[in-house]
């Protein structure tokens, strides 16, 4: 206590000095309009920056989240699409239900990448994603932009894809505009682009056709987006057209990814395996 006003006794001068300082200031600003809006206006200032990096950064914190939700969105509105549903329509000639017409044929468990490879003659993607989550083998993988590869094994909780850019992976593809089928396979060269294989020299291609899943598959849906035709050649020795194409799906940024469960695989399954059996008799 004695020491408190020794301190006071010493500085009483400089913190009358302060004291009057502080009422002054409060008086020009009580008393003047425009200095009272010049603090309005730095101090809303100084008080938005500060919220925004603290906005911002509670952002960061929670973009994993805003991600999950957003995939889980998609996902949802993915199979909602007709090229998503399977025609249970029987035309009997007479009038039915239009509400049971489209079943459920393809649904989408989303899936976020944690590991991944473009410069392999085998490249993999990771997942983390797997059997507790419905993941299996042999089904399709799909991004935002296009197709991304097919899950060749999988654990309780990961799954390994071969990616589209593997020497192995082969998939069924159509031109858009005319229907036209044909494979697609990459074509060892880089990421951006793969070869799209058997189709005939009088089929009308022209660059910037865009291509997509035929549907043929089991693994995609019809339309899922491939890719952009950057190259036609014919070859007079040659049956087919040499055709390139530039891949719409960024391997090199892949984020989150929606692998396709095909509900009626199992059906299909069975009835290669009947036509198998048909066809070696």
């Amino acid at each position: 206590m004695y020491n408190l006003l020794r301190f006071f006794l010493r500085y009483h001068l400089f913190i009358l000095f302060l004291s009057l300082e502080v009422v002054c200031f409060f008086l020009i600003y009580r008393n003047n309009k425009y200095n009272q809006a010049a603090y309005v206006n730095v101090a809303n200032g100084i008080s938005g920056k500060v919220y925004n990096t603290y906005r911002s950064g509670v952002d960061y914190f929670y973009l994993r989240r805003y991600n999950d939700s957003l995939a889980l969105e998609n996902a949802f509105l993915r199979e909602q699409l007709l090229d998503s549903k399977f025609d249970n329509r029987i035309d009997t000639g007479t009038l039915s239900d239009s509400s049971k017409r489209y079943v459920q044929n393809y649904t989408y468990i989303t899936a976020r990448v944690i590991r991944n490879s473009v410069n392999r003659a085998t490249n993999l993607i990771y997942l983390d994603k797997g059997k507790l989550h419905g993941v299996d083998k042999q089904m399709g993988v799909i991004a935002p932009n296009g197709i991304v590869g097919q899950v060749i094994t999988v654990t309780d909780n990961y799954a390994a894809v071969m990616s589209v850019l593997s020497k192995d992976f082969k998939v069924s593809v159509k031109f858009r505009k005319n229907e036209y089928f044909g494979n697609l396979q990459w074509d060892g060269i880089n990421s951006t682009s793969a070869s799209l294989q058997e189709i005939p020299k009088h089929v009308p291609v022209q660059v910037g056709d865009t291509v997509v899943t035929s549907g043929y598959s089991q693994l995609f849906p019809r339309n899922v987006m491939v890719g952009v035709v950057n190259k036609v050649k014919s070859y007079p020795e040659k049956t087919f057209l040499e055709i390139g194409v530039t891949l719409t799906t960024d391997f090199g940024n892949l984020g989150y990814v929606y692998v396709t469960k095909n509900l009626r695989k199992r059906e299909l399954v069975q009835l290669d395996s009947l036509a198998g059996s048909i066809k070696n008799d």
